[in-house]
């Protein structure tokens, strides 16, 4: 049998009350945190969208055209996540005139059209539209000439991202994410900043995750050294950086011949240019980086650590480079 004295029960009850005070500190601390995420309407022209939640099904998301109109895409959506647009589509459109390098098939029913593009060439813009009974929803994409360099911008309309990749990971968080035909509900980040449309534009999306640990590079192609040439380059992007617990964002300028990994745990405090840590703001914000004069080709390097957040956005768009002195930030 084990006897407390009056001086210990009292010890306990104070360490209890403590603890219990504690706890409640933190759960109000917890509720009046503001969440920077958003619920946008899910919008569907020429229909309606009903939602609903229930014990069985969780929440669902119901999809109807109003008569005459037909839905393209299923009619429920179930859980959360990424939604596929839909669209509700009538018969009455134009035949589009045929592109340059590339074709457009068009559905027997008249009520879908999309955009092959010949061999040799990708498709910069949409791949797809629908006709309202009157005209085409949504603008088609062209066709241009592959492995093309111009001048080095790219605002990731073209299917090859203009040479610009991911660093091998699984899952993969950054992808291309189409206006027209991607839609998160909870996520703020819905348009690019070349269009700001709905239906048009693509921009790069990094998708945090719960338990998504490591780090998650994205790598531009390989630029020649003679750009760097007077100590007047520099690096422009768009980039929109919204929600709670985001980590940071770096932005490094490495020697192509180094591989990804070495240059971030051995090099990265030398290579890095620009760090963006945390809440940005709703909105598409311009930055600048000077390029100082490479010894060899060189790679940019967009790099997170840790995108475990689970109301966060960060999208890329717009990137190019600027020769000048005193570059305009807008």
């Amino acid at each position: 049998m084990v006897s407390l004295s009056n001086s210990s029960i009292y010890t306990t009850a104070m360490v209890s009350a403590d603890i219990l005070w504690a706890l409640r500190l933190f759960m109000i601390y917890t509720v009046i945190q503001p969440i920077a995420s958003c619920e946008l309407d899910i919008k569907l022209h020429n229909g309606q969208v009903t939602e609903s939640s229930s014990w069985f099904l969780g929440d669902s998301i119901k999809f109807q055209c109003n008569r005459g109109f037909s839905l393209q895409g299923k009619t429920w959506h179930l859980g959360g996540g990424n939604i596929a647009k839909r669209y509700c589509a009538k018969a009455g459109c134009n035949v589009i005139k045929k592109p340059d390098n590339g074709n457009v098939f068009t559905a027997i029913d008249g009520l879908k059209a999309e955009i092959e593009c010949d061999a040799g060439f990708v498709l910069s813009g949409n791949s797809f539209t629908y006709c309202n009974g009157t005209t085409w929803i949504i603008k088609l994409g062209a066709c241009q000439m592959a492995n093309s360099i111009g001048d080095y911008s790219c605002d990731f309309e073209r299917e090859d991202q203009c040479g610009w990749e991911a660093s091998k990971a699984i899952p993969q968080p950054w992808k291309r994410i189409s206006a027209a035909a991607d839609f998160r509900k909870d996520k703020c980040l819905q348009q690019d900043h070349t269009f700001q449309s709905d239906i048009e534009g693509h921009f790069i999306r990094l998708h945090t995750q719960v338990h998504a640990s490591r780090t998650y590079h994205f790598i531009s192609p390989i630029y020649p050294r003679n750009l760097t040439l007077g100590h007047s380059l520099w690096f422009q992007f768009q980039l929109f950086m919204f929600g709670t617990e985001l980590r940071d964002l770096a932005i490094s300028v490495k020697p192509a011949l180094m591989a990804v990994e070495d240059m971030w745990k051995s090099y990265g405090h030398i290579y890095t240019k620009l760090t963006v840590s945390g809440d940005q703001g709703p909105n598409w914000k311009s930055h600048l980086i000077a390029i100082d004069e490479m010894e060899s080709d060189f790679q940019v390097v967009f790099t997170v650590m840790d995108p475990s957040s689970i109301h966060g956005d960060i999208g890329i768009d717009d990137v190019k480079f600027i020769k000048t002195e005193t570059p305009n930030l807008f």
